[in-house]
């Protein structure tokens, strides 16, 4: 058959559908082909008609093999198309304005820095804030790069950037320049180093540390009761932090401290509420105060100290008359601290509106032959950094005793004495003066005194005397009353001193043997 493209003829092999000298489609057998030249349709004989053929058999074509036919087609026609003179040589020309034009791009268009260099560039930088902040810039502090504005020419890149920069304390967004000259070709340098322009925020990431916290809270003071107290004074037993409440967007934070401060005369607990504001790039304390009405309520401190009030009331001393319903009639006895062994203190009580201590102090006072426990109610001023006295009470007497006539005192004291007789007459007296031995021969028999009058006392007993009136030779014994009164004296206190000695001739004597048989 032939094809109605190239006119080669060739076989119809099993259904052959494109000419394997051009490629085209061709028409199926049967289907007549109109000429040319207007002639009549000749008919295609049928596929299965067998007539002789002037070309050798062709093989099977796939479409695999039309696709490279296709191929090998164009590019012949491209090879004949650029072999010949009029086509390569306009080609040429084309080529050459191209590459001149890439070239001149390169060589006269300036090509910007990279944000790759311009952020390696950055890394070691050292941003100061105005407050002396130091940052140093690296990779992982760096949390936004952005370009704000460029100027770039031939030889010079004038670059604005807006930074935000985190050194893990605060966070800073800043305005930096940078200027790049070109060195060579498309070859920048920095020229030197980036300007810190603008400071758009600073603010905290984190909130205080601990340790700077407390270190300027110790450099306060605190009013608690009347008394500005000191934090980072003695009397602050601990400072320790409970609760942290931080507003990091506000720059702002609560801490809440616990403390206890106690001076040794009160006593006071809670907690501080301190109130932090970040400002100048630092945090500081603006203000604290006890987070409510219940802390810092003062008590007596546990470790309260009797004896700074015992200096006190022994400053203030004691000079007093008291009176005791056995001594003297109840008409009173004079006190004094130079007569007090020891005091007592008892029945502390504190008032924390009046900023008060009431107390009782109890003495021991041995006056001479007068033992007494004696109670002055006592009002003190206190506060944390100070106490001091305001007023005592009357003393009184809660105990006294009187000690008996000592038998080594009375031998001494009737010594030279004179034995009242039995005419009380001074020209007709026979009163008797008692030597140092007929003293050694007095025994007592009993010493008695009276109700509300235990500061006399009446010892009764005999004595041996040479009767000097009567018969000088003869040695009597006589039945006698040694009448003893407590006397004061202001530096021993009070002693037993004899009053006078009674003896059974004398007419008051009966009157002491009524006093003896009555008690």
């Amino acid at each position: 058959m032939r094809c109605d493209s190239c006119n080669n003829e060739f076989s119809n092999i099993n259904g052959l559908k494109f000419c394997p000298y051009c490629g085209e489609k061709i028409e199926m057998q049967g289907e007549t082909i109109p000429n040319n030249r207007n002639e009549e349709n000749k008919a295609k004989p049928p596929l299965n008609e067998k007539k002789d053929q002037d070309t050798s058999a062709m093989p099977v074509i796939s479409d695999k093999d039309i696709r490279k036919y296709k191929r090998d087609k164009i590019f012949a026609w491209v090879k004949k198309t650029f072999v010949h003179k009029k086509v390569i040589i306009p080609m040429i020309a084309i080529i050459s304005v191209i590459i001149a034009l890439v070239f001149a791009y390169s060589f006269f268009i300036v090509r910007p820095i990279g944000d790759v260099r311009i952020k390696e560039d950055l890394i070691g930088t050292i941003v100061t804030l105005p407050k002396g902040t130091v940052i140093k810039i690296n990779k992982d502090n760096m949390k936004s790069f952005i370009i704000s504005n460029r100027n770039t020419q031939k030889s010079k890149d004038d670059i604005k950037l807006s930074l935000t920069l985190n050194n893990d304390a605060l966070e800073a967004k800043v305005l930096l320049s940078v200027v790049y000259l070109k060195e060579g070709k498309n070859e920048w340098k920095t020229n030197g180093k980036p300007v810190l322009l603008n400071i758009t925020s600073v603010k905290p990431t984190v909130g205080i540390n601990d340790k700077i916290f407390l270190a300027k809270l110790k450099g306060l003071k605190m009013t608690i009761g009347n008394t500005q107290e000191a934090l980072n004074g003695q009397n602050v037993k601990n400072l320790g932090i409970t609760l942290r409440t931080p507003d990091l967007q506000n720059g702002k934070e609560e801490i809440l401290v616990e403390t206890t401060i106690d001076s040794g005369l009160l006593r006071a607990s809670g907690k501080i509420k301190c109130s932090l504001v970040f400002e100048n790039e630092t945090w500081s304390i603006n203000s604290i105060e006890a987070n409510s009405s219940d802390d810092f309520k003062l008590t007596l401190s546990p470790d309260f100290s009797d004896e700074k009030v015992i200096q006190i009331i022994k400053k203030q001393g004691l000079a007093e008359t008291v009176s005791y319903s056995d001594f003297f009639g109840g008409k009173g006895f004079t006190v004094k601290d130079g007569f007090t062994k020891s005091i007592n203190i008892s029945g502390k009580a504190f008032n924390e509106k009046k900023g008060t201590l009431n107390l009782t102090a109890k003495r021991e006072n041995i006056s001479g032959e007068i033992k007494s426990v004696l109670s002055t109610n006592y009002t003190f001023s206190i506060s944390l950094s100070d106490i001091a006295l305001l007023n005592g009470s009357e003393t009184t007497v809660d105990s006294a005793l009187i000690s008996n006539i000592p038998e080594s005192l009375i031998i001494p004291s009737i010594t030279n004495g004179e034995i009242e007789g039995s005419n009380l007459l001074f020209w007709w007296s026979n009163n008797h003066k008692v030597t140092g031995e007929e003293a050694k021969t007095f025994k007592t028999d009993k010493t008695l005194s009276t109700k509300g009058l235990k500061n006399i006392k009446y010892v009764y007993g005999n004595i041996t005397y040479k009767d000097d009136k009567n018969n000088k030779n003869k040695d009597r014994s006589v039945s006698i009353v040694a009448v003893y009164f407590l006397v004061y004296d202001d530096s021993s206190g009070y002693n037993w001193k004899l009053n006078k000695l009674i003896s059974e001739d004398s007419p008051n004597y009966k009157t002491y043997i009524n006093l003896k048989d009555g008690l």
